[in-house]
């Protein structure tokens, strides 16, 4: 760690205002707060409730973490702990496998994230319509919800427990969070979600209710709260190798240790390493040592929490936009903060991804088919096409009017106008797929699939980058800007 690379708090309490400014100009709202071991708090919005989304993550892992103490044995088949899902394609996935991401199951936010109520069986329903992997399990990183509802199905077969409960009676009340919990109808003062339109307006967003899914977002919270739940992170890893195994604090710091390699990422002032643990994501920072941090994403919220064990300090952001960017602003807000107290204020705040390399299971033609057909809704919209094709999630994330005139803005900037074909297709798994069309652009790159490929200026093309959920319909149809 370079000498005085401690953050200037008050560069990154500027940079979070000026955000919170933003959006707060918008129609949305920020809450925020910076938290030093042994010192003062600074945080806005402190005692808001908002919906933490992905964050929920560790404490789903914390949840199965206290029932492996409890003689869970991680490694066992889910088939084998759930009989439900014996005759199911993750039947022999296990839990070790779905808390560090290498089920080999797709990445499925924006459909995992509309299907926060159902039941189990419903979801075993749908599993056995014959859900896809795109790898073998344990071959690399692959951030999946699904595997994360399937921990909240084994907690509650090996307990005769609700997930719910479980997290609320081991971790919530002696914690004493108090403002924490899973049901939006105890909070009636919850930060309202919004969705943002093309041209930026705000509508309400819709509220979803406990279910399956909950172990992979549902989680409302307070900047507060998580400031606790950050601070006791950081307090189980001291002297992390006199706790007694199956301790809360041994739990917690097992969490927060490196099991699976995600990425490098660089840029003119740092590298840091990013690998996944139990429910959280774990780097190093040329800068800053170790870092451990989670983020979160949800129909109407975005939010990130991060800490740093050798500094001792802690970061939480929540906004109130569907996929609101905290994990950019807290990225941005630490740069700035490390930037100003090492005299290197014209720091480039731009980096460079390279992926972890997985290999996945070759495409077939039916995901082929549906990819080009999707592609082809943004030359030319087909209501009835997308009627076949589309998963639940789609007109509830973007309503048809607002998709088409997406579409039809991009087109007429990119002048796209013949039907796209097979040849255009790139599959990079088998429920992902990207289409390069028009002419070159002097800088693009490739949003959207989690796939991130280096691509230097003036080499990109605009692409259309189509997901596919689990059982191959599609999910989301980002388009480059």
């Amino acid at each position: 760690m370079s000498e005085g690379a401690f953050p200037d708090i008050d560069a990154m309490t500027a940079a979070l205002d000026a955000e919170a400014n933003s959006l707060a100009e918008k129609g949305g709202s920020l809450a925020w707060g910076i938290f030093r071991r042994g010192g003062p708090a600074r945080a806005v919005n402190a005692d808001v409730p908002y919906r933490i989304a992905s964050m929920t993550k560790s404490f789903t892992a914390a949840a199965i973490g206290f029932l492996a103490a409890n003689g869970l044995d991680l490694d066992m088949p889910f088939g084998r702990l759930v009989p439900e899902l014996a005759d199911t394609a993750i039947a022999d996935r296990t839990c070790r496998q779905a808390l560090t991401m290498g089920t080999g199951f797709t990445k499925d936010d924006p459909w995992a994230d509309r299907m926060e109520a159902m039941t189990p069986d419903e979801l075993t329903a749908w599993l056995r319509r014959g859900a896809i992997a795109t790898a073998p399990a344990d071959t690399g990183y692959e951030y999946s919800n699904l595997g994360y509802a399937v921990l909240g199905m084994v907690a509650e077969a090996v307990t005769g427990r609700s997930f719910i409960e479980i997290v609320t009676t081991e971790i919530l009340e002696p914690l004493e969070l108090t403002r924490t919990g899973f049901d939006h109808a105890d909070f009636p003062d919850l930060a309202p979600g919004c969705r943002v339109d093309l041209d930026g307006g705000l509508h309400p967003a819709e509220l979803t209710g406990p279910g399956v899914f909950s172990p992979i977002g549902g989680v409302i919270s307070t900047v507060r709260d998580i400031g606790t739940w950050m601070n006791t992170h950081l307090d189980a890893l001291d002297h992390f190798d006199t706790y007694a195994p199956g301790s809360w604090s041994r739990i917690l710091a097992d969490n927060q240790q490196t099991h699976r390699s995600m990425e490098i990422q660089t840029s003119a002032h740092h590298a840091e390493a990013l690998s996944y643990g139990f429910g959280l994501e774990t780097r190093l920072d040329t800068r800053f040592g170790r870092v451990v941090c989670h983020s979160g994403g949800y129909p109407g919220y975005g939010s990130h929490m991060r800490w740093f064990p050798e500094l001792g300090l802690s970061i939480v952001v929540l906004g109130n936009t569907t996929y609101y960017p905290a994990q950019r602003l807290v990225q941005d807000a630490l740069d700035i903060g490390w930037a100003a107290a090492t005299g290197r204020n014209d720091v480039d705040l731009s980096r460079t991804t390279t992926s972890a390399p997985v290999p996945r299971f070759a495409a077939q033609q039916a995901q082929i088919d549906t990819v080009l057909a999707a592609a082809n809704l943004v030359t030319d919209f087909d209501d009835e096409t997308a009627d076949e094709i589309f998963s639940m999630n789609m007109d509830l994330d973007e309503p048809r009017n607002e998709r088409r005139e997406r579409f039809a803005r991009w087109r007429a900037a990119h002048e796209v106008t013949a039907p796209l074909t097979e040849a255009d297709l790139t599959m990079v798994s088998p429920l992902r797929g990207k289409l390069t069309v028009g002419s070159d652009m002097a800088e693009a790159t490739v949003p959207g699939s989690g796939d991130a490929e280096s691509t230097s200026a003036g080499d990109a093309k605009a692409t259309i980058t189509v997901a596919l959920n689990h059982l191959g319909e599609v999910q989301t149809i980002s388009l480059s800007d």
